[in-house]
């Protein structure tokens, strides 16, 4: 009885060996994260040296022809723009001429009477005599253009009449006083207007209705 126990108990022990020498196998291991794409390669040396394609111009010009091509345009549309401001001016001043004429020869005669003074006590009494005439001949300039930038030379009148009431005789005076300068220019400025205002009007006469 004692050795059938003994046997019962030795396979028993034998089986229970077996089982626990019998692991679970291991789990598998995660799945590794997929990798990133390598980041594109930078263009090469050769690449970047590589330049677009010039596009050939239609006109067949080169730039500097193109640029004198240009040039030669604005200086026609200035000179055509010009030309019409002239006719413009002149059609407009034709109807003025006998209001020019006046104005032009009051002037004319007003520097006259100051060139004849010979001491600063003349150029006084001139001054005094033709500070009216000389108001009165502006006035009447004004109407010729009353509102401006139609008349080519209304300017000038203005200019000049302004000068013989003011800067002209003093200009006079400081000259007997041996300052030479300020008539010197104040001639010059006289002379320059009076020559524009003489050809203009010897346009206007000329010129077609």
């Amino acid at each position: 009885m004692r050795g059938a126990i003994a046997r019962w108990s030795l396979i028993f022990g034998m089986g229970f060996a077996l089982a626990c020498s019998k692991e679970e196998p291991p789990s598998p291991a995660p799945a590794a994260a997929p990798m990133p794409p390598p980041p594109a390669a930078p263009p090469s040396a050769a690449d970047a040296a590589v330049k677009p394609k010039m596009v050939a111009n239609p006109d067949g010009l080169s730039l500097a022809d193109r640029i004198a091509k240009r040039q030669a345009a604005d200086k026609k549309l200035a000179t055509e723009l010009a030309s019409e401001e002239q006719k413009r001016l002149l059609a407009y001043d034709k109807g003025k001429l006998p209001l020019h004429k006046e104005t032009f020869a009051a002037i004319k005669k007003y520097r006259a009477a100051f060139d004849k003074a010979k001491t600063k006590d003349d150029v006084e009494k001139i001054r005094n005599a033709q500070q009216k005439a000389i108001e009165a001949t502006a006035k009447k300039m004004a109407t010729i253009d009353p509102k401006g930038g139609n008349s080519n030379v209304t300017t000038d009148y203005d200019v000049m009449l302004n000068a013989l009431a003011n800067d002209y005789p003093d200009a006079l005076e400081a000259s007997f006083g041996g300052d030479k300068q300020a008539l010197t220019e104040q001639t010059a400025e006289l002379d320059k207007r009076s020559k524009k205002i003489e050809d203009w009007l010897t346009e206007l006469k000329s010129a077609k209705k």
